[in-house]
């Protein structure tokens, strides 16, 4: 048998002994990879099994990892998965601890088919959008994300889900289903030296972000912290210095929104990455963690590697109450847990200003963190995982093989297939219906067009065990209760052809009309973030379709689920009807709350006015005349600065005068 030449015979040897393989596509410095493999097999290590890690970027030489696999051909995945096997193969006893559903998944499936070893998913964020082998999808259906997800998963000895959100999405799919966080380990993290004089950081308040900023979803965290901080009142704010810690492919373009954003905000630094060995050193002088994570399926998902680290650090948190840190911490005790822009820089203004309240948190997090949430403390619940499994699994066939996407993408007349995330809230929305005692108190958005076709697919019996009898109380619902069929005498469109144009209803007159390739343009112009950060791709041929396909992708999931935008596309087609799109114009906004929407027009119109006319207009007038940064600008989007005037309570004539053209809208 030919090895990869760089494995000596040591290295070789090792893995033919060891009990467990930890299986990594990425390596040790993205914190998956580092924590749920290298941390995990030291900690079976100290439980006395043998615990190896085989990582394809460290080891067998792939090219990259993270967020830049797409730039990894197909045949290079195959050959790397093909060399990652021949190793495994000299042990065929070791459990197979695959960390993610990659595209090194399948070098664990041939030697658990061949070799007969046993298999432990570990699942650490939410992943269904990434597709490990995507040309080869259309060929191999078994392959898309969501199906190869669900297919691992059943097979699989045993799971390991890295939040409470994650468990229940494996738990229904494998009974034996354990949580386990993303731990820090105590040996690295730990309080000493935190008295130590401060070298590198200085000795203001110093508050921490830290990360890969990979796309959309971290830049747009980060800024909603950064903006939280300047909101806090300059007397209190002067004390502290905001630190961001930063790389990955989207690292460049935060720091020149910062840049452009706070010009003149002394106490914000940017430092280039700083290597993982570094980071214990990096937290002894720092004291606020910031967690500012936003409500979406990601960070829902996620189990904050960082949180974890604060806490061994006796580093005081203050976060978001999105995902994991709601299970982990008690808000006001061992951490400040705050909602919205105004809610966040309170806490941070707290955090900063009570250097006891500040101190007494971290102690009581690190004492939480101490007797649930170290390396050393969740070892003996992994051992016994593996060790359940180091016995030989009796064979069994494959399940039967599902093409619900193949059928949604006829069905629904698609150019291309729909994207993994779409099929995967579809799903969601069918699993919470069938939930449901009462269908006709059913939320209507959630008859979706993909899941009135799904109701069709003979799979929905046959592989997904739904009684024939439910699917029709289903159809018979969405027959009636779906938006589109309270305002249209049918569910399905007339024979006659639409007329030409944007649609004139809104969103929830009818679910459909997102797909007209009229509409498609208003979309493109409202979303605040459409394919912002694209990877690059092996070839020219293939980048051009893959961005076109990520457009549609990304426009179809956002667009489809938010009613907000959808409202302000129609706002926007009134205007383009009465010509004010044509011509430089000026715009009036009436708002109630903070809104983005009038940011977006600055865009459009040379001069834009807002008041404020919510019950925290005097508070917010009051903020502004100090001196403080205005809430109402506290938004994670691009905007012209200089054609936005925002008035909290009602302004003087002035806002009104020699305005040709005006258009009033209110957003809320």
């Amino acid at each position: 048998m030919t090895l990869p030449p760089t494995f000596d015979a040591d290295a070789l040897a090792r893995y033919a002994a060891a009990d467990v393989i930890f299986l990594a596509q990425d390596g040790y410095r993205q914190p998956s990879a580092r924590v749920r493999c290298y941390n995990f097999a030291k900690a079976l290590r100290q439980q006395g099994l043998r615990a190896e890690v085989l990582s394809f970027f460290d080891h067998l030489g792939a090219t990259d990892q993270a967020g830049a696999l797409s730039t990894i051909p197909e045949e290079e995945k195959i050959r790397l998965n093909l060399e990652a096997h021949r190793v495994l193969a000299t042990n065929p006893r070791a459990v197979l601890y695959v960390q993610k559903v990659g595209y090194h998944t399948l070098a664990a499936a041939l030697a658990a088919e061949r070799g007969g070893n046993r298999v432990v998913l570990d699942y650490d964020d939410y992943e269904l959008d990434m597709q490990p082998f995507r040309r080869l999808e259309p060929w191999f259906p078994s392959l898309r994300p969501d199906q190869l997800f669900h297919t691992v998963a059943n097979r699989a000895g045993a799971c390991v889900a890295a939040s409470h959100r994650l468990e229940t999405l494996l738990a229904p799919l494998n009974p034996n289903t354990h949580l386990i966080h993303t731990v820090a380990d105590q040996d690295l993290f730990t309080a000493d030296g935190r008295d130590a004089p401060r070298r590198r950081f200085g000795n203001r308040v110093n508050i921490l972000y830290s990360g890969d900023f990979w796309g959309d979803i971290p830049m747009k965290d980060v800024l909603f912290a950064v903006d939280a901080f300047a909101l806090v009142p300059r007397a209190v704010r002067d004390r502290a210095c905001f630190h961001i810690i930063g790389f990955g492919r989207a690292w460049e373009e935060l720091k020149r929104r910062l840049r452009e954003r706070f010009p003149d905000l002394p106490n914000l630094e940017l430092h280039e990455f700083i290597p993982p060995t570094e980071i214990p050193a990096v937290l002894r002088e720092m004291d606020i963690g910031v967690l500012p994570y936003s409500a979406n399926e990601f960070n829902v998902a996620k189990s904050p590697t960082k949180m974890f680290e604060f806490l061994l650090a006796k580093v005081a948190v203050c976060a978001t109450p999105v995902g994991e840190v709601t299970h982990c911490l008690e808000n006001g005790v061992s951490g400040l847990l705050a909602e919205g822009m105004e809610g966040y820089s309170a806490a941070l203004a707290r955090l900063i200003g009570d250097d006891a309240f500040r101190r007494d948190a971290a102690e009581a997090a690190h004492r939480v963190a101490m007797e649930r949430f170290s390396l050393q403390g969740i070892a003996p619940r992994l051992a016994a995982v593996v060790r359940g499994l180091l016995e030989p699994e009796p064979r069994a066939e494959a399940p039967p093989v599902t093409t619900l996407e193949d059928f949604l993408a006829a069905r629904l007349a698609r150019p291309v297939p729909p994207a993994p995330r779409e099929v995967h809230l579809m799903r969601r929305d069918l699993e919470a219906l069938l939930a449901t005692e009462d269908l006709e108190a059913a939320d209507p958005r959630r008859w979706s067009g993909p899941l009135v076709a799904a109701l069709d697919w003979p799979g929905l019996t046959s592989v997904e065990r739904v009684a024939p009898d439910r699917v029709t109380a289903l159809k018979a619902a969405a027959a009636r209760h779906r938006n589109a069929a309270r305002l249209r005498p049918e569910i399905l469109l007339p024979a006659r052809e639409r007329p030409s144009g944007p649609p004139a209803l809104s969103k929830l007159a009818a679910a459909e009309d997102w797909d007209d390739p009229f509409w498609r343009p208003w979309a493109v112009r409202v979303r605040t973030n459409v394919s912002t950060f694209q990877a690059p791709y092996i070839d020219h041929a293939d980048a051009e379709r893959r961005r076109d396909e990520d457009a549609r992708n990304n426009i179809d999931n956002f667009f489809k689920r938010s009613r907000g935008t959808w409202e302000r596309a129609q706002f926007l087609y009134g205007l383009d009807r009465l010509g004010l799109l044509e011509r430089p114009s000026r715009a009036l906004v009436l708002s109630a709350e903070v809104d983005g929407f009038y940011l977006m027009l600055t865009e459009l119109a040379r001069a834009v006015g807002v008041v404020d006319v919510g019950p925290g207009a005097a508070a917010h007038a009051e903020r502004v005349a100090r001196g403080d940064r205005d809430p109402w600008l506290a938004k994670p989007r691009r905007f012209h600065r200089d054609r936005i005037a925002i008035h909290h309570g009602m302004p003087g004539r002035d806002l009104f005068a020699d305005v040709p053209r005006v258009a009033c809208r209110i957003p809320q």
